[in-house]
């Protein structure tokens, strides 16, 4: 029998308590512990939950302004203060407004945007980043979004600045809104930036290259070979980039070779981001700003509107002026008093028209003197036999607006309300907005921008812009240098010795061109290869050939002097904002010409804003500064 002492049994009962209590507390530990990570769980997922709200109401807001300058625009308004003014009814207005989004969950994101003070900042943009040393329009903003729960508390507060870049096109060396090809035959050397809003395809011909000294980006595929064909056969030349950004002395490194077929350049790490692929693409206005009786700009503040008038059957209206042309309302009416003036006897020129000589005329089938594109005729012979030319003798009608200044409303040659003259020429008749017609602008006479009339003011500078085909006789603003541009459906060049004789010439090898200069930055329609960007237009074909950058100025002559090339020099800026909407001719079958020398350089003179061409077009692009959650707000 066990005999337990009484002592014994209450420290046994003790210790029991104590394990009791012990358990107890720990339980009651527990307990708090898990209510407390409960809660802790609860506030993460809360937090988290704001903040993915708050970050949805940002995108939302941002896509909004990112809506506004993609529509070439910029937003307006006044900004609250802050979120209280927002639940105060104080909303401020226009596009910076108090926004709020309905989100999953019942939650919500309340915005609103602030626009930085000082807008616009003038600015060069830094060396390593895209585009850089372009002068730019930089804007800023800064939205602010509020994510709120069922209860309309507030969970998270988050803040995006970002700035809008406007960047002149004409500080590229050559910029295409879609593929942008180069097949040069000789060495060819772009001192500029390049930039191409589609796929790049390099291919120099066989013992041919082209050096980059400027940046290179892409939004696209950078391709070594043809678009038109897969095969590199005679197009096997070198492209190289130079991989630092001092243009006068480059570091060129050879793109990879294109030995059989077209391939891809992926690794871009030898080039220190002046080769860049895969970048978001910028908004540019559409050939439709250059339209003629719109509410486009270069129509609408054009200083002088031009039109050679047609009636139904395609002939001459010649009702208000013995040439059809008249001086146009920005309404779209004839200005009769300023049309008159332009054919006073005290407007004379180089163009003949019956026993008169004017400063403007028309050129046409019925015509003693008239004109033949071959390419187009080739594409077309029924309706580019001859053109129905707008022929504008530049300095005579630089006399003639000195002359009489009320021909451009009261305005000098010196009028600098645009940053210098603007010319609109158009044809208007019946086949107007016809995607193959024959109708042209022709400029001659135009070496030096400037009248020949003692005593007259020199121009600022000068844009011409033509929703036709424009065609350039001869050099253009190659002595005394002015900012000038050229902006036209097509674009084609005459070299200052041709005669229209040479229009009756279908003998390819007959029609001689020669040295010719021309100095103006360029907008012109480029025929897509294969019809299509990208790869739906690889591979139809060496006739389904667009013509590239080095075709931006279509020619009509055989530029041969015996054994000799006669040079083509160019000095300013190439655009294309798209294909051609009046011309539909590829650039093959090839019998039609043959390639001067092109000389041509990057005109750096543009870098200098004060210098570019009057209602120069920009780009637009938007940059993320800065991503932060704003705890202080909170508060």
């Amino acid at each position: 029998m066990q005999v337990i002492n009484r002592d014994q049994r209450g420290l046994a009962l003790i210790s029991v308590l104590f394990l009791l209590t012990l358990v107890g507390a720990l339980l009651g530990a527990y307990t708090i512990i898990t209510h407390t990570e409960l809660a802790l769980v609860r506030s993460s997922k809360n937090s988290q939950s704001g903040f993915n709200a708050a970050e949805a109401g940002l995108n939302l807001r941002a896509e909004n302004i990112r809506e506004i300058f993609d529509g070439y625009d910029l937003p307006e308004g006044n900004s609250p203060e802050s979120v209280a003014d927002c639940d105060a009814g104080d909303n401020g207005s226009g596009d910076f407004r108090c926004r709020s989004y309905s989100l999953a969950d019942g939650q919500t994101a309340v915005t609103f945007v602030k626009e930085e003070p000082g807008n616009p900042i003038a600015r060069v943009i830094p060396p390593g980043e895209l585009y850089e040393g372009l002068a730019a329009q930089e804007y800023r903003y800064t939205v602010t979004s509020v994510g709120r729960n069922r209860s309309a508390n507030n969970e998270a507060i988050l803040d995006l600045t970002f700035m809008s870049r406007k960047i002149p096109l004409f500080q590229f060396a050559i910029f295409f809104h879609e593929d942008l090809e180069f097949f040069n035959g000789a060495i060819m050397a772009v001192s500029g930036p390049v930039h191409t809003n589609g796929d790049l395809y390099l291919s120099p011909q066989s013992g041919g290259r082209t050096d980059y000294s400027g940046q290179v980006s892409t939004a696209g595929t950078i391709y070594r070979g043809l678009k038109s064909t897969s095969s590199c056969s005679g197009y096997s030349g070198t492209a190289r980039v130079s991989s630092t950004a001092n243009t006068s002395s480059p570091t060129y490194v050879d793109l990879p070779g294109c030995t059989s077929n077209r391939t891809t350049v992926t690794n871009l790490s030898a080039w220190n981001n002046r080769l860049q692929k895969g970048v978001r693409a910028i908004t540019v206005p559409t050939p439709d700003d250059m339209n003629s009786f719109s509410d486009g700009e270069y129509w609408t503040l054009a200083d002088l509107r031009l039109a050679l008038r047609l009636n139904g059957a395609g002939l001459p209206n010649t009702a208000n002026a013995p040439t059809g042309v008249e001086v146009i309302n920005v309404d779209g009416s004839t200005d009769l008093n300023s049309t008159t003036k332009l054919h006073d006897s005290l407007c004379t020129g180089l163009i003949s028209q019956g026993a008169a000589n004017y400063s403007v005329g028309v050129r046409g089938p019925e015509t003693s003197e008239k004109l033949r594109l071959y390419r187009e005729y080739q594409h077309s012979p029924s309706t580019n036999d001859f053109q129905r030319t707008l022929e504008v003798d530049m300095r005579g009608l630089m006399n003639c607006l000195h002359r009489f200044p009320e021909i451009m409303g009261g305005r000098a040659l010196s009028d600098e309300t645009e940053g210098g003259l603007v010319f609109h020429l158009t044809v208007d008749g019946p086949n107007h907005d016809a995607s193959q017609n024959n109708y042209s602008v022709r400029i001659r006479n135009a070496a030096q921008l400037s009248a020949t009339i003692s005593g007259a003011p020199a121009i600022k500078g000068l844009t011409v812009v033509s929703d036709q085909g424009l065609v350039v006789w001869g050099d253009y603003n190659s002595s005394n240098w002015k900012p000038a541009a050229l902006l036209a459906d097509t674009l084609w060049l005459l070299s200052n010795s041709w005669t229209d004789a040479d229009s009756l010439v279908t003998d390819t090898y007959s029609r001689d061109g020669t040295a010719t200069t021309v100095q103006a930055a360029v907008v012109s329609g480029i025929r897509r290869t294969g019809d299509a960007n990208g790869a739906a237009g690889q591979d139809h074909g060496t006739d389904s050939n667009g013509g590239g950058a080095i075709n931006v100025f279509r020619f009509n002559e055989w530029f041969r002097t015996g054994s000799g090339i006669p040079d083509f020099t160019y000095v300013g800026s190439i655009v294309s904002l798209g294909p051609p909407r009046r011309s539909q001719s590829t650039w093959g079958p090839f019998t039609y010409y043959s390639a001067p020398n092109r000389v041509w350089s990057f005109e750096t003179q543009f870098n200098d804003a004060s210098k570019l061409p009057p209602m120069t077009p920009v780009a637009v692009y938007l940059k993320q500064e800065l991503f932060v959650r704003n705890y202080t707000a909170m508060e």
